[in-house]
């Protein structure tokens, strides 16, 4: 990478850059006003690539040795603009400090969708596109969602194409991911396609490419599943799906009822499909309300909420697994300790304490070691009249992804 000497002669260009990677990208992005050569390196593949790394593993130590997280919250408003309807979020970012006070560090407009979800500071939200109905003019029917990529720490998006065969596809679950070797965004999608008039009752998969901006298909089978004994594929969870270890995670059901935790390996160029078995009989005795694949102090876990029927009080309980990766892998339950109100799961923090949302949008620590409860004090922080809390994450990952020359 070769950058303008000026002020910077005495350095050589690979000292250089080695400290420019280790600049976040707010002052990066200004510094490409510094000449065209600096504009053009700065937005560079190969550089955006090893800022991306470098803050990878700075985010990664973070985790492990501090109590700090990010809580993103947004202000949720509907218009209708043209065929799309679409949603802008005034997204800000706190940082939380379970030992300290919270302190806002961001704050912004993202004119987008519905935010489903983000990986390594990439947040990925979709619309609802109408499409005109020939059969009933005036009349509209609702085709595959719009996805837009945004990253809000250089304010940039980018709306993704078309799935394959978009008016014979219809999607139903999708997931964010970036392979560990190559940081080479991919975005995955499962969908039914469209045979005369009506959506087959077996899923399909696609997956999209950043540096090709380009679709393809990958086949959906999955070796250890016995198809004769459980049946196809027909339901992936809507949400709450998990990018951990190089692959992503998601709850899937076949047509005979059979439940388990389907992964996608990002890091294969092939994309292979495995199964991992969920812990066995882990809904017994509860009416669930809440259930989400975590990271829990860096393992797989289960965490589950509902009424405990034999003792009529909210639970959580908690599963991890002590061998990742194999089919069999056993889980241990660890928790089971009373906690009411939850409305909605946010997260873990890198200590092992749960973030969750209760009524009133409050927003609370639980620690299920000693069960003691923390709130946040957001409402002290800033107004949240209208805000919605969205995600809670232990390593937010800034970086120049969807950052153009």
């Amino acid at each position: 990478m070769a950058l303008p000497r000026s002020s910077l002669a005495s350095f050589p260009d690979d000292v250089v850059e080695e400290i420019l990677t280790r600049l976040p990208p707010k002052p990066l992005v200004r510094f490409r006003c510094v000449s065209r050569c600096w504009k053009s390196n700065i937005a560079d593949p190969k550089f955006i690539e090893k800022h991306l790394t470098v803050n990878k593993a700075k985010s990664l130590s973070d985790y492990y040795n501090n109590n700090v997280g990010y809580l993103l919250w947004g202000e949720r408003r509907m218009p209708l603009i043209g065929e799309h309807i679409s949603m802008e979020s005034d997204l800000f970012t706190v940082v939380c400090n379970t030992d300290g006070p919270l302190t806002e560090i961001s704050r912004g407009i993202i004119p987008s969708f519905f935010i489903k979800g983000f990986c390594n500071g990439i947040f990925y939200s979709v619309g609802i596109r109408l499409s005109g109905c020939t059969i009933c003019p005036g009349y509209y029917r609702v085709c595959n969602p719009v996805v837009i990529l945004c990253n809000p720490s250089i304010r940039k998006e980018k709306g993704l194409p078309p799935v394959l065969n978009d008016d014979r596809f219809e999607t139903c679950a999708y997931q964010l991911a970036f392979p560990t070797s190559q940081n080479d965004l991919k975005f995955l999608v499962f969908g039914r396609s469209i045979e005369k008039g009506a959506p087959s009752k077996e899923l399909g998969a696609q997956i999209y490419t950043l540096s090709t901006d380009s679709w393809s298909s990958v086949e959906l089978q999955v070796d250890s599943l016995d198809i004769e004994s459980v049946g196809p594929i027909t339901r992936i969870a809507r949400l709450h799906h998990l990018f951990y270890n190089g692959a992503l995670h998601f709850t899937a059901v076949t047509s005979q009822g059979y439940k388990f935790i389907l992964c996608c390996d990002i890091d294969d160029e092939e994309f292979p499909f495995r199964e991992i078995k969920l812990p066995p009989n882990y809904s017994n005795g509860l009416s669930l309300k809440l259930e989400q694949l975590v990271v829990f102090k860096g393992s797989l876990a289960l965490i589950a909420f509902g009424q405990d029927e034999a003792e009529s009080i909210e639970v959580c309980r908690i599963w991890v697994m002590s061998e990742y990766g194999l089919v069999d892998s056993s889980w241990t339950p660890i928790f089971s300790v009373p906690l009411s109100g939850v409305e909605d799961f946010l997260g873990c923090t890198g200590s092992g304490e749960l973030v969750i949302k209760k009524s009133g949008n409050q927003v609370f620590l639980f620690d299920p070691e000693n069960q003691n409860e923390k709130d946040f004090g957001i409402q002290n922080l800033t107004p949240v009249e209208h805000l919605d809390p969205l995600v809670f994450t232990a390593n937010l990952i800034e970086s120049l992804v969807l950052l153009k020359p």
